[in-house]
């Protein structure tokens, strides 16, 4: 079974969720409430999954995995059905451009730690 760790505001949690749905995989959701109580992410029991205190993780049986770029490219090779890539090495490259394009220059300007460090 697939568990998804996410915070609801999360960008990077929030296309893993998009991923899962286009696959169509299956998979329990845990939220991670990043600003409640000082943040869930600082709590022990969530610094055991992920000693980063980051979301989202991916939890795929005893495999445990960050990052959403990399989760993606990890759900489209352990299950093949549904692709989310394109078939030809010009339009993957493309698709993982715009993808970093997004995780690396757009996303950290709105990302929540990023924000509470600069004020």
């Amino acid at each position: 079974m697939l568990t998804l760790y996410s915070y609801f505001r999360s960008s990077a949690s929030y296309r893993l969720r998009i991923a899962l749905a286009l696959k169509g995989l299956a998979h329990e959701t845990v939220p991670v409430h990043l600003l409640k109580g000082g943040g869930e992410q600082h709590q022990a029991a969530y610094r055991a999954v992920n000693p980063a205190g980051l979301v989202p993780v991916l939890q795929d049986g005893d495999t445990v995995l960050t990052q959403s770029l990399a989760i993606m490219e990890y759900l489209d090779e352990a299950y093949p059905a549904s692709p989310l890539l394109p078939s030809g090495a010009l339009d993957r490259a493309r698709v993982r451009a715009l993808a970093l394009t997004i995780a690396c220059d757009i996303h950290p300007l709105g990302n929540l730690r990023v924000l509470n460090y600069v004020g």
